[in-house]
């Protein structure tokens, strides 16, 4: 269904697709139970279990994994420790009403759903293809020149270079020239049409 959605165009003939918009309704109440088990558990301040079978008790999976991202680092994801996550999410959301947290969460679910992208892997495997074959005789080279040899917007798909310690950028400040990108460990990355790459870059085997 999420496939089906991403490839319907949002307009025909200049109108709004209503079967791309039936899907999106579709897909939003599919995973509605999942937004209103966040909106309960940032509301209440409670940390959802499982409630059934041999593990029953145990924090829920996919809201502990959330959670981590809260956590200090020096401490255990334990129960109690996550419970005091929990009851801090509220002041993300500080003297809103039940409804507009929930305004809040069906907008950003919304937002996911409109930027999943079914060929994301695809995209980035020919983005790496261009830099190590097109690309390779050049000292430096810059996003634009990435653009011009795909069909496609490739901002995204270097940023995730970076991230996962393919590229590295090196900022110069007071250069107009922007941000050099090498081969080495990613710390940051700069998506300006204008930022510069030098270095080798390593092809990734593997990019989720």
């Amino acid at each position: 269904m999420g496939r089906r959605y991403a490839e319907l165009p949002a307009e025909i003939e200049g109108i709004s697709n209503s079967v791309k918009q039936d899907l999106l309704l579709e897909l939003c109440q599919c995973f509605h139970p999942y937004l209103m088990k966040y909106l309960v558990m940032i509301c209440r301040g409670h940390v959802p279990v499982l409630g059934i079978g041999p593990k029953s008790g145990n924090v829920n999976g996919d809201v502990k994994k959330f959670l981590l991202f809260f956590m200090p680092k020096d401490k255990q994801p334990n129960r109690q420790v996550l419970s005091v996550v929990v009851r801090h999410l509220h002041l993300a959301f500080k003297g809103m009403e039940t409804e507009e947290v929930y305004d809040i969460l069906m907008e950003q679910m919304v937002r996911a759903i409109n930027q999943y992208d079914p060929t994301y892997t695809e995209k980035v495997k020919l983005v790496s293809e261009t830099i190590n074959n097109e690309l390779s005789n050049c000292t430096q080279f810059t996003i634009a020149d990435v653009r011009r040899h795909l069909e496609f917007d490739c901002d995204r798909h270097i940023r995730l270079l970076c991230r996962r310690g393919f590229l590295t950028s090196d900022e110069k400040t007071g250069l107009e020239e922007g941000i050099t990108f090498s081969g080495t460990p990613a710390e940051v990355c700069c998506d300006r049409d204008h930022a510069s790459m030098t270095g080798e870059f390593k092809t990734p085997a593997e990019i989720p």
